[in-house]
């Protein structure tokens, strides 16, 4: 696929990056001719079908060189999240048998603290000219990717068309990568998936989803990632022009440097876009917040009209067209401009915020998978989206669920097996296929799926009601002010929450508060902050049942973070890490379960 893609588009751009501050452009034909000369270099080293190289390093495009190269040679590429500590990079490199690391030069000294567990690596290559091994792993002979390269161009010059033959010498059962899972509910696993399972996906979004050969992406999920990996291959599947985000800080700057028609994206970016605009219309004149809450309104009414099929009239298509010229329009342009279609996954997207997008012109389509099931299952089609679930199945996947109310998937996407783990494997795949997802969900009548919560996250209180912290969370979290939320309360009365601040928005309302703070563990303890939060969280109450409401809470002075190890690289909770970490809050709130006992 990548081969004849290359053909087809030449000197057409496939990637956009940026170095140094400078957007740079690279051809589908240099991509072509880097691939080949990487993929002869590895095969110079003795690496070839079956052999597994791991890749630690932030989004790139050598990233996307290196995968490319492993794949036209058989080689299974290793993900490791840039995010990963050396402990988690020392088990996937242990438990992969990792013949080759290839690592960018942030990265490269941290090696010096898992020496040990390297000892099935044979070679270690570093993305940037000018690295040195760190002491504790000087025995393994390290070389740059540029050098890589000039031993791949001399290599080919006396082995003609092996590059072309290696590649073509593979089928689709062929074994592909190895994902691991972010390990949320316990140790991660290695998903080993093949070339099968993935051109199935394409083809099967592909069928879900229109696209075209002028869509531009700017891809910033971790390549790490499965759904960041199927968008790298959908880009070349489809002859995308592929925008490369320098980081997660420089998101706003990259939407107007890349002007993307496609944005896929867990829901914390779509969270912060909704943030920022309702503080600023909050911050406007008295007019401004009053053309704002019209705008909104007026979008409201026409979401509502699209998704129910129902005829637009003149006057609700006059006031759109107002409203996008006074509000919409300057949204859009934070987004780049031309965005047409986004998607969001890896975690529930609050309706609300996927509501108003839609009102304002922006649609966010919602999808479901999980890495065991080559990234997607379900996503709702454009043309058809229900807010609040996760869509409908891809064509050629099937979804039940179970007694109690487990997802479960079954179709040619669902993973080979756990690598190295039979028992893992077993435990599941059942018999007749039925991959078991450890999510809770159920299904309307019209095929549509909502996921509720993962299994071993719902909470049972003390009464016998089962909760999804997940949909309360992701209410609290269209506050604002709060930037993070965490709900508890397994066998309780009452749930709790520990939530974090949107430091710059408390600032701002401190600062017309007459209020100065000088740390953030003063902000997070200030009584006046207190009673803000809580007046918040009383609010966001009335909109769920009385067994769901917070009944009391505690701020967190720091946002949870992956550097902690709070977070997943995908920004999901790690509950238990984060329990242990806060138990002393937590067993406060459990003495005094209620802020407001006239509620």
């Amino acid at each position: 696929m990548f081969l004849s893609q290359a053909r087809r588009f030449g000197d057409r751009v496939l990637y956009r990056f940026a170095r140094e501050g400078t957007w740079e452009s690279m051809t589908w034909r240099d991509a072509r001719r880097r691939v080949r000369e990487i993929a002869l270099g590895l095969i110079s080293l003795g690496i070839g079908k079956g052999d597994r190289v791991a890749v630690f390093s932030a989004n790139r495009v050598e990233w996307c060189l290196v995968d490319w190269a492993n794949i036209c040679i058989g080689a299974l590429t290793v993900p490791a999240y840039s995010s990963s500590t050396m402990p988690q990079l020392s088990q996937i490199l242990e438990h992969s048998g990792a013949t080759v690391l290839v690592v960018d030069s942030d990265r490269l000294n941290k090696l010096n603290s898992i020496g040990a567990s390297l000892c099935s690596v044979r070679r270690i290559i570093s993305i940037e000219d000018g690295g040195s091994p760190p002491s504790a792993v000087s025995s393994i002979p390290l070389i740059s990717l540029a050098r890589l390269q000039q031993i791949g161009r001399m290599y080919g010059e006396n082995h003609g068309d092996l590059f072309e033959t290696t590649a073509s010498s593979l089928s689709p059962a062929d074994d592909l990568t190895i994902i691991y899972t972010s390990g949320t509910t316990g140790e991660p696993k290695g998903v080993l998936t093949t070339h099968r399972h993935y051109l199935f996906m394409i083809e099967a979004v592909s069928a879900a989803i229109q696209w075209d050969e002028q869509e531009v992406n700017l891809h910033f999920l971790p390549l790490a990632h499965s759904l960041g990996r199927l968008e790298h291959f959908l880009a070349v599947a489809k002859g995308f022009t592929c925008g490369l985000v320098r980081s997660l800080e420089t998101i706003g700057k990259d939407l107007l440097a890349v002007r993307p028609t496609i944005l896929v994206s867990v829901p914390r970016i779509y969270e912060n876009a909704y943030a920022r605009v309702c503080s600023r219309a909050q911050g406007g004149s008295r007019l401004r917040r009053g053309i704002f809450r019209w705008a909104v309104s007026v979008g409201a009414r026409w979401s509502l009209h699209q998704t129910e099929g129902k005829k637009i009239g003149i006057l609700l298509r006059l006031a759109r067209g107002l409203a996008h010229r006074l509000v919409y329009s300057q949204i859009q342009i934070a987004f780049g401009g031309r965005l047409r279609l986004a998607i969001s996954g890896g975690a529930p997207l609050s309706p609300e915020i996927a509501k108003f997008f839609h009102s304002i012109g922006i649609l966010i389509v919602e999808g479901y998978g999980l890495t065991e099931s080559s990234t997607v299952s379900h996503v709702n089609r454009p043309e058809r989206p229900k807010f609040g679930t996760v869509g409908l199945p891809l064509p050629g996947v099937e979804c039940r669920t179970a007694a109690d109310g487990e997802i479960l998937l079954r179709g040619p996407n669902i993973l080979k097996g756990y690598y190295r783990d039979p028992e893992s494997t077993r435990e599941a795949l059942d018999e007749d296929g039925w991959f078991h997802t450890g999510d809770i969900g159920e299904i309307d009548g019209d095929g549509f799926l909502r996921v509720t919560d993962r299994k071993k996250d719902l909470i049972v209180t003390s009464g016998g009601k089962n909760i999804a912290p997940q949909m309360i969370e992701n209410l609290l979290q269209t506050e604002p002010l709060i930037a993070q939320a965490m709900v508890l309360g397994d066998r309780e009365r009452h749930l709790v929450a520990l939530v974090t601040l949107d430091l710059d928005r408390i600032l701002e309302w401190a600062k017309r508060e007459g209020l100065d703070f000088r740390n953030a563990e003063e902000m997070a303890s200030h009584p006046r902050v207190t009673a803000l939060i809580k007046d918040k969280i009383r609010e966001k109450n009335k909109q769920l049942s009385a067994f769901e409401a917070v009944r009391n809470f505690r701020i967190v002075p720091q946002n949870f973070s992956m550097e902690r190890t709070e977070l997943t690289p995908t920004l999901k909770l790690r509950r238990q890490i984060i329990k242990e970490r806060y138990k002393d809050l937590i067993e406060e709130m459990a003495r005094r379960p209620r802020f407001d006992s006239a509620e």
